[in-house]
């Protein structure tokens, strides 16, 4: 498997997919410090995470799960890569697999990015002492929360392709910030990593900061965002490997 996935990272030297790594976590963590500088008063640490954290949940994650997915099926497609790979002894659920870790190690790379963006870009304001456990905990976090979210939309990007994965992938974004601080979010995948952040950061799904007694605070929604997240990342792991195993391929 480890040379399934270094395979699949080879893939990807030559195509817009690095750049979206490196370049969407660093507009986001840039767009933040503009907006704080623009803003009147002292801006604190606490603050600035807030902004990026609901920023990264609601909206550059879930698109950047979309588009890096639609983007890695795609090229498989044009290139006709998988009739030529299983030319080879290898099951095809393995290449499913190793595609789908790979997704996932992409993702985690591009939050890790963030992070250090997010400290690089305002270490030089003098905002004190650097909230290192939040800073780290905030993408590892989102992204446990968001391998659910990645193994379904590896799913259906094969099984629909590029146009109505994207569609789906919007859909998902707008229901999850809608669904996020209401009862029903257990249900939408797109919630769990927002659900899982609010009460880290204190804010809700509008970006707005959390009341003192608000219950979106309970900790326990952080483990089961997380949960909800490797559960469901292994069930349609599973399912998906299953079905490429049996399917046709184009």
């Amino acid at each position: 498997m480890i040379g399934l996935v270094s395979s699949e990272w080879i893939k990807y030297r030559r195509t817009v997919t690095p750049w979206l790594i490196v370049c969407g976590p660093f507009v986001i963590a840039l767009a933040e410090m503009i907006f704080n500088f623009l803003l009147p008063g002292g801006i604190k640490w606490g603050y600035i995470l807030m902004n990026v954290h609901n920023w990264w949940s609601t909206t550059a994650l879930p698109f950047g799960i979309t588009l890096l997915v639609a983007l890695a099926v795609s090229y498989e497609r044009r290139s006709g890569a998988w009739k030529v790979l299983n030319a080879y002894p290898q099951k095809p659920g393995k290449l499913y697999a190793a595609k789908l870790a790979t997704l996932a190690i992409h993702v985690l790379l591009a939050g890790a990015l963030f992070a250090a963006f997010i400290l690089i870009l305002n270490f030089w304001a003098g905002l004190g002492p650097v909230p290192w456990g939040n800073l780290a905990s905030g993408f590892l976090v989102a992204w446990l929360a968001g391998l659910g979210q990645m193994a379904i939309m590896m799913w259906l990007a094969h099984v629909f392709g590029f146009g109505l994965t994207i569609t789906v992938g919007f859909i998902g974004i707008i229901s999850g910030v809608i669904m996020a601080d209401g009862s029903f979010w257990r249900i939408n995948p797109w919630a769990w990593p927002i659900r899982a952040l609010e009460p880290i950061f204190r804010f809700r799904a509008n970006g707005m900061p959390l009341e003192p007694s608000s219950p979106l605070l309970d900790p326990v929604h952080i483990t089961v965002a997380i949960m909800l997240g490797i559960i469901t990342a292994i069930v349609f792991a599973v399912l998906g490997t299953l079905w490429f195993n049996g399917r046709e391929v184009r």
